[in-house]
Parts: C-alpha cells; structure tokens; sequence
C-alpha cells in the first residue's frame, strides 16, 4: 500500500472550519453565514485538494449564486438516511417520507420553469404532473384537496408533505418564501409568494430538464453510474494505483459519514482500515475536523464531542424518545445473545415493562398501545447513532452493531416529589 502525502491530511485553521461546516450542511450560502461563505471561496483551492484527496467528494463554489456545495457521497446511498425536517422542536426533526422526497424533486423542476410563484399555483402545477403520471404508477397520487367522498385525512397528509417539501428545500436556501411555512400550514386559506434563483436550482439535479441530463430515461438502472461516477468501483484491469485509491476512499467517506463501521477485512473499507498506514491516515483525517475515533478489533464508533459536523445528540436524554433509546440499548446488552436480530414487538415489550414499573415516567405514552410508538423513536435514534442497522426488507427488524458494547449504562430513578397525601399519611402519628 502507498504512503499518503501528510498534505493530503492537513489543513488551514480557517478551512478546518469550513469543511467541518461543509460535513454538517453540504450547502453553504452568503446569506446564512457570510463569513463562513467568505472563508470557503478564499480557501476553495485548498479544501476541493482535500475532498479530492481523501473522501474523493466534489466541492464546489459559485460567487455569482452565492453559494458553496459539496456533493458528499455516503459509503452506502440507499441506506435509508432520508434528510431531516428542521422543525422547532427537536424530537419533531424526523427522517422525511419518500412522498416529501418525491414532491421536492416535482417543486424544483416546477421552480426552473417559472423562478416566481404562489404556494397556490406551485400546488397546483405538481398537482397536474402527479395527475398525468400517477396512472402509470411512474409518480404518486398527489391530491392536497379532498374531492366529495374522499378522506379529508388523506389530503391533509398529502398537503403537509407538500408544506413539508418546502421547508426542505428553504432549509437548503433554495427557495425563498415572503412568509413563514406556518401560516398555509395552519390557514388552509391562505397563500404566499414563493421564489427561486436559476443559478442555485441549477445545482440540483432535479431542477434541470431530463433532456438535459446526459442519461437514458429508459435505463433507471444507469443512472446511477452516469449522475454519480465517483461511486463506480474501479474496473478489472484498473492500474495498481486505481485501486489502492479507490479503497481509501471508500474508507475515509464512511470515517467522515457513518458514526458506527464494523470493518470487513475482506470487503468494503475495512481492508484499509485494518491496515497500519490505512488506519493512521483515517485517524488524522478525522481530527483535522474534530472528529473523535474509538477503535476496537471489530468496530470503529466516531463521535463529534463538539458537535461541529453534526445534529446527532445522543446519547443526551432531554426528552423521552431519547431516554428511550437508552432504556432500550441496556435491554439489548442484558439479553443472552445482545447481537441477535430483534423486532418492533420485542421493543415495544422492553419498554412496555418499563413504563408499567414507573407510571410516572414518560406520561403520553403511558395509554395501552403508545409503546410501540415509542419503540419506534427510541429504534430511530439507536440507528442514526449507528448502534443498530435495519435489516431488509425495511421495518422487518434489526441487527445490532458491535458498538453496543461500547456502552456501560446505569438507570437510575430520579427522587419523585412527594404529593401533599402523601406528606400528611407520613408526618401523622402512628
């Protein structure tokens, strides 16, 4: 295996900043943060060497749309990490659906048509392109607005995925709105202007016309290879510094993405990571951007203590879905095989039992059957901390990771304040 260049790893102080921001949100603009903007086109030389040379991602900057982007590719694309809805509560910030996902494609083709619109007439338009499509099973059925005998629950649902769509893209400075998403959220009468700048629709690939991609419409399974060259593997009759290469950079992009890796020394990154040089060179291109590895025989766990390239916050308990997620990964670890694959039932059960030893704790799910909707947020947050992965098909179940055993955990109940029943039963004479 050849030594990488130590510049390959190092960076300025100022650029270390923003590439850790660039890990955080991939799409940086001169109106969120200005001088994060003004230190990422000053230092865009630099940190396009760096993402070239390690993870293999491509950075990019456009003064004129005032914005930066990274094209950060995930070790494993499809692995079910949707982005989040930013919401104003934190335990609401949720995977989106693929209906979302279907209906910002659907908006930023609509926006490249006509830059300026309302949220009236942009409903309207995907309305139509779901309408022409949906028979052929090739789009959704999108219907916001309930025809007589129809659910009203079902347009509601599909409204608040369109609403939904749209704060994805606004969190992504896509789009630009003259008023607050709240406003057609709670007033189904109401509307707002809605605007967009080519130059940043641009950089998406669902905003430009298909005739102007260079793929096969009749090919779905080329597409990946044609719009996402860098996830190729090398072919065959690669040269021996192809390959090298390519294993190194599938490695450090699931160092630099994934908070949990259990490598494979006969697959995927871990031939690279089980090597000495390999191993080294991940460890300091994850503390350029304060990154934090614990490194076991079988897994690497990665944590940010900062917090500077990522929202994860695990495993903090300051709501009860995460209290949760703690509950459950100590009943996983007190089973008799804690890596065997469990089930939805199974943590519901888990923590069934414990909302029934401490009917204090926890109260909105305390009615018979909301455990099973807790399970599900405490499994959301075990998975994004890597500690479980989904087995397919999806929703099936999971398996647990080897970073499980890097947790020691102890529950404790916090002292109940006595009520004034019980103070009176306890300062009376006996």
């Amino acid at each position: 295996m050849t030594t990488p260049d130590p510049g390959e790893f190092s960076l300025s102080r100022e650029a270390e900043t923003v590439v850790a921001s660039l890990l955080h949100h991939q799409i940086l603009t001169e109106e969120a943060d200005p001088e994060q903007f003004r230190l990422a086109c000053h230092h865009r030389h630099e940190i396009t060497h760096w993402f070239s040379q390690n993870p293999g991602w491509r950075f990019h900057t456009d003064r004129q749309a005032g914005m930066c982007r990274l094209y950060k590719r995930s070790l494993d694309p499809p692995a079910g990490r949707s982005p989040l809805l930013h919401r104003s509560k934190p335990s609401a910030r949720v995977p989106i659906s693929p209906l979302v996902q279907v209906l910002a494609a659907l908006i930023c083709e609509q926006m490249w048509r006509a830059t300026q619109t309302t949220f009236n007439q942009l409903q309207r338009a995907v309305i139509q392109a779901c309408g022409t499509e949906a028979a052929t099973g090739r789009l959704p059925r999108f219907q916001p607005v309930a025809p007589a005998g129809h659910k009203q629950s079902t347009a509601a649902a599909h409204r608040m995925a369109f609403i939904d769509a749209l704060r994805l893209l606004e969190s992504w400075h896509i789009l630009t709105l003259d008023q607050p998403l709240n406003t057609v959220e709670q007033d189904l009468g109401a509307d707002l202007d809605i605007s967009a700048r080519r130059e940043r629709l641009a950089l998406l690939i669902a905003s430009p016309p298909p005739s102007l991609l260079t793929v096969d419409l009749d090919d779905p399974d080329s597409h990946v290879a044609t719009l996402c060259p860098d996830q190729t593997p090398p072919p065959d009759d690669a040269t021996s510094l192809d390959t090298p290469r390519h294993h190194r950079r599938t490695a450090l992009r699931a160092v630099l993405d994934d908070p949990v890796l259990a490598p494979d020394s006969d697959s995927g990154p871990g031939p690279y990571l089980t090597s000495w040089n390999g191993r080294e060179h991940a460890l300091k291109t994850a503390a350029v951007v304060g990154l934090t590895c614990t490194v076991r025989r079988d897994c690497w766990m990665i944590t940010d203590p900062a917090g500077r390239t990522t929202d994860a916050t695990f495993p903090r308990s300051r709501t009860v879905e995460q209290q949760a997620a703690l509950v459950l990964l100590d009943a996983l670890k007190r089973r008799d095989d804690p890596m065997a694959w469990f089930g939805l039932h199974w943590a519901a059960g888990a923590l069934d039992g414990h909302l029934r030893q401490r009917p204090w704790w926890a109260r909105t799910y305390q009615h018979p059957g909301r455990a099973k909707s807790l399970a599900i947020a405490a499994v959301r947050h075990l998975h994004s901390a890597g500690l479980c992965a989904a087995d397919p098909p999806p929703g099936s179940g999971w398996q647990p990771t080897p970073a499980i055993h890097l947790w020691q955990l102890s529950i404790t109940d916090a002292p109940r304040p006595h009520t004034a029943a019980q103070t009176h039963e306890e300062d009376s004479p006996s």
